[in-house]
């Protein structure tokens, strides 16, 4: 179930560490503990209104669907806890037109390695981790304009992209502890690789000859994890800043003028607690805000944008290895007003989920499904969609 994590008051400090470490939210287990593994499937599907931007061949978009099958592991290796992250996705895109033409992309994504460990007793954790180019990053024409779809933020699948090439991370978070609270300051460094199919598409690039260079990241955050009377409270606030990215064309020609990403600020919040049949219910706000870009060291105008999510999820007990669990959500997401492309298209739209947990010995077995209505925005045409989700989850620990 997507949103809030739900976890008990008294939430150990390497957990709020480990939270503020990440530079990027990642389908992967929370390192600490014994070993651990998570697969299962995931089916998501949009339909859109008549009718979104043309594409390519002339025709919009009717159906966007995405099968996805990610696998992470957790192995503690000595003094480190290492967690390993890979998913496999079959994306098609159906557009309107005579025969209903599809587009396809499939394959596996690039396999994100993580690991942590301890310094300075439990007061300082150290974390490390590597994007191994296991994915595609060589796209044809037809694959790109099904991942130009897939990783639309608006639509939010879970699985947006193939590869970006060779990556990593490395961050420092120091915890302490005031009375019933934990408290913890990170700083973490993100390199990026010299091609991303995504940012090159952003940049309209495509797949031609060309050298991408990416700008690198440093990502700076505080967080805090406590009791609020009976309940359980968390919150915590990010601001990530980005380096120029460069371009090089290997066929001569003159370059495009360097972009530097604006820096983005991200904000969340949750209040857990137990009220009435609900074993755990929890209330949580979460908000991103990027800056306009810069190009040839001028502020692009349209280029900012703010995301806003409100909701709530619960559990409610069945019986002593069962649950029924549901959740309610919003989102508004104002899009780029600088192009009137799917890419940059804003949305508002409300959505919810339901399932089940049952606990058989080591494994818990999640299946569930959902889906949300709203109203696509791209600026020169808003137009109704819907969505539709169901995933079945397998974890071991």
């Amino acid at each position: 179930m997507r949103g809030a994590v739900l976890r008990r008051a008294g939430v150990p400090t390497a957990v709020l560490a480990l939270a503020l470490a990440a530079p990027a939210a990642r389908a992967q287990v929370l390192l600490g503990g014994s070993w651990g593994a998570q697969t299962g499937a995931t089916f998501e599907q949009w339909h859109f209104a008549c009718c979104t931007d043309a594409t390519d061949g002339g025709a919009s978009i009717a159906t966007a669907r995405e099968w996805t099958v990610p696998v992470t592991a957790y192995v503690p290796v000595g003094p480190v806890a290492l967690d390993v992250y890979t998913a496999y996705l079959h994306g098609t895109i159906t557009l309107r037109g005579a025969g209903a033409p599809t587009q396809t992309l499939d394959g596996f994504t690039d396999t994100y390695v993580r690991g942590a460990f301890r310094l300075a007793g439990d007061a300082l954790l150290a974390t490390v981790g590597v994007n191994v180019p296991t994915g595609r990053t060589t796209l044809d024409p037809e694959q790109l304009g099904v991942l130009e779809v897939l990783g639309a933020p608006a639509l939010r699948f879970q699985t947006p992209v193939l590869g970006t090439g060779w990556g990593g991370t490395t961050g420092l978070v120091y915890t302490m502890r005031a009375g019933t609270w934990s408290w913890g300051l990170g700083a973490s460094y993100e390199y990026r690789g010299q091609y991303s199919p995504a940012q090159a598409q952003a940049l309209g690039l495509g797949s031609g000859d060309f050298d991408l260079r990416p700008g690198q990241a440093i990502r700076l955050s505080v967080g805090a994890d406590g009791l609020v009377g009976q309940r359980a409270m968390s919150a915590s606030l990010a601001s990530t800043f980005y380096t120029r990215d460069r371009v090089g064309l290997s066929a001569g020609g003159t370059p495009p003028a360097p972009i530097t990403l604006g820096p983005m600020v991200t904000g969340e919040w949750q209040l857990r607690a137990a009220a009435g049949a609900f074993r755990e219910l929890t209330v949580f706000a979460f908000d991103r805000y990027r800056v306009q870009y810069s190009r040839g060291g001028a502020r692009v105008d349209g280029t900012d944008g703010n995301e806003l999510e409100l909701g709530t999820t619960g559990s409610i007990p069945l019986g002593a290895r069962t649950a029924f669990v549901a959740g309610l959500r919003g989102r508004w997401h104002t899009g780029l007003s600088v192009d009137t492309s799917l890419p940059t298209a804003g949305i508002v739209s409300g959505g919810g989920d339901v399932g089940f947990t049952w606990q058989t010995g080591p494994l818990e077995l999640h299946p569930a499904v959902g889906g949300e209505l709203g109203r696509l925005d791209t600026g020169p045409s808003t137009i109704s969609v819907n969505k539709l989700e169901a995933s079945f989850t397998i974890s071991a620990r």
